[in-house]
């Protein structure tokens, strides 16, 4: 037998055979036996949080005597008699036939899937006598649609850290909903709602929303997904309404990945000449990042020279990965200082594929004069020149005096003595 068939059939021989459960009969002794009615109902189903509307009908069967201001209850952990508890709407029940009445009960949010509920029925019968009786009718319950709807904004939650998370609340009815109030929570091992439990909301008419704004605080180890329990309390008109919500949210950590030790190779790069950029990657967060990689993002008279992007791989938390990329400058580039963006790109645990930039500093040079720019180096003298200079020029100075003093000599020769 199919499960779904077997389960109704139960459900149905539990709903159209109630059991007596208690008997309490009064009267003027010797008592007579008081008729052998049957209570029954032809819902299967209730709504939980909601108040429905039950029907109880009374048969009594042939031959029996007439009862007479018949009252039924409402008896249940998870069922409860809305209003007055009692209802009277049936007059008198005669042999031989039936008499139906609603009866409003509240159904509780908690309430399983298949419940049984005590009806209490007080009547008379022969004028002189009264019995109270309770039988058992059972139904199934389920979550049914109701006109407030509630969203949470964002979806993806931040572990490690405080977020503020909006709750969406919109009526999608024609009737204005009243002293609307929201309890929510988190699994006590994911995290936890910042503040005071329940918030109330107030009123929300027909076809608005309200926006609830909360904080949360989300463990650093919090499963990747988990619910977020929210139960609301309203009324809709007169009648209480019970409302629950478990949407499911994703948890990411944070990765906050920083470069340090920023080095150029060569320190001063020239204009037309190839340089590398070197730094170390650190994630910081608390959060690993998968498929790293890192991209420079040249500005004018600059461009990359190899590869565009530098795959840099996995990097755990509070890990150091050394970068390395090659660029080029224009031969027409100016001289001095500019910024060179460098794009990393990681993904996060949901692999959501997730970017930041970081800047990177670079000193231009004139290119003129210095091994780096040109590949030359000026020429270098030798030791002592600058005392060799002097002497030759005192050695020709003494020479020249030497022969102009001969020439005068010649010129004007000295007379002999006598």
């Amino acid at each position: 037998m199919n499960a779904k068939i077997f389960v109704g059939f139960v459900l149905l021989t539990a709903v159209m055979a109630p059991l007596l459960t208690f008997a309490a009969t009064s009267g003027p002794t010797p008592i007579p036996n008081p008729p052998n009615f049957q209570l029954s109902t032809n819902v299967l189903t209730l709504c939980k949080g909601m108040v429905n509307q039950l029907p109880i009908t009374v048969t009594s069967p042939p031959g029996s005597v007439r009862m007479d201001g018949v009252q039924l209850a409402i008896i249940s952990k998870y069922v409860y008699a809305f209003g007055n508890g009692t209802v009277s709407g049936i007059t008198n029940v005669s042999a031989n036939s039936s008499s139906m009445v609603q009866l409003p009960i509240f159904v509780s949010l908690n309430a399983s899937s298949l419940i049984s509920a005590g009806v209490g029925i007080n009547y008379e019968y022969d004028s002189l006598y009264s019995d109270s009786e309770t039988r058992n009718i059972s139904f199934g319950t389920q979550s049914c649609p109701s006109a407030l709807q509630v969203s949470i904004i964002p979806s993806t939650l931040t572990s490690g850290r405080i977020d503020n998370v909006t709750l969406v609340l919109s009526n999608k009815g024609n009737n204005t909903l009243n002293y609307v109030s929201i309890r929510s929570t988190l699994p006590s091992q994911d995290g936890t709602f910042l503040g005071i439990q329940p918030v109330g909301v107030g009123v929300i008419g027909p076809m608005t929303s309200v926006n609830l704004t909360q904080r949360v605080f989300v463990f650093k180890n919090a499963t990747q997904s988990f619910p977020v329990n929210m139960t609301i309390n309203l009324f809709k008109g007169t009648s209480p309404e019970q409302i629950s919500y478990t949407p499911i949210v994703l948890s990411a950590g944070i990765i906050n990945i920083t470069p340090s030790s920023t080095t150029l190779s060569p320190t001063v790069p020239a204009p037309g000449s190839i340089f590398s950029i070197s730094f170390i990657l650190t994630d910081v967060g608390t959060a690993g990042a998968t498929a790293v990689t890192a991209t420079p993002m040249p500005p004018a008279g600059f461009s990359t020279y190899g590869s565009n992007t530098v795959f840099v791989g996995d990097m755990a938390t509070d890990s150091q990965t050394p970068v390395t990329l090659t660029l080029t400058t224009a031969s027409a580039t100016e001289a001095g200082s500019y910024v060179v963006p460098v794009r990393i790109n990681y993904l996060n645990s949901l692999r959501q594929n997730l970017s930041t930039v970081v800047n990177v500093p670079v000193t231009l040079g004139s290119g003129f004069g210095t091994a780096n720019s040109i590949g030359t180096y000026p020429k270098r003298t030798t030791g002592g020149s600058g005392g060799l200079l002097p002497a030759i020029l005192v050695i020709i100075i003494i020479v020249l005096g030497y022969l102009l003093y001969k020439e005068k000599r010649k010129a004007h020769p000295r007379p002999h003595a006598k």
